[in-house]
């Protein structure tokens, strides 16, 4: 809305158009220009320019709104699995359990290191789960066999399932 004979005088991010009787200002943080009380114009002051969030605000946040940094797998899987708080918290101890050398050992056993291994006899994924165990450790929430879940879900049931009982389920140790 600026006219043939108006002056333009750029504050910052904020351009003010002065044409007689009223003062246009138009911003880049609006949507379009707005016509403002021509005794006001003086008053009018560029905005700040907003600063990018440090590391550590990403850092804070972050942790404000998961409980962790950094993140163990991406926002959209936490959205599609509905993990709260505590379970990335145990996803966290778990990828850090998932990298002993026991563990390793023990997936190597079980099923070659494979997580997608279904080996047909009843037992499923890199850490051959039972369904029952499966089930019961709270694997349901990401699939119904532990071969058609993620890495990271197998991981985290393993860690559950060793939190209340320890290394004895698995024979090969």
């Amino acid at each position: 809305m600026i006219g043939k004979n108006s002056r333009r005088v750029a504050l910052g991010a904020t351009a003010l158009c002065l044409t007689g009787a009223t003062v246009v200002a138009s911003s880049t943080y609006s949507t379009g220009a707005e016509p403002i009380d021509s005794s006001s114009a003086s008053s009018i002051v560029a905005p700040r320019a907003i600063a990018a969030p440090t590391a550590g605000d990403v850092r804070a946040q972050t942790i404000r709104k998961y409980g962790v940094h950094p993140l163990p797998t991406s926002v959209r899987t936490i959205t599609k699995y509905k993990l709260g708080k505590k379970a990335l918290r145990e996803i966290v101890a778990a990828k850090k359990l998932a990298n002993t050398t026991k563990a390793k050992r023990i997936r190597k056993c079980e099923s070659g290191g494979s997580y997608k291994i279904n080996t047909g006899n009843g037992y499923y994924g890199a850490y051959q789960f039972d369904r029952g165990t499966w089930l019961s450790n709270g694997g349901g929430r990401y699939a119904r066999t532990a071969n058609r879940a993620p890495k990271f879900a197998q991981d985290h049931i393993m860690y559950k399932t060793y939190k209340a009982r320890g290394w004895s389920p698995w024979a090969c140790q």
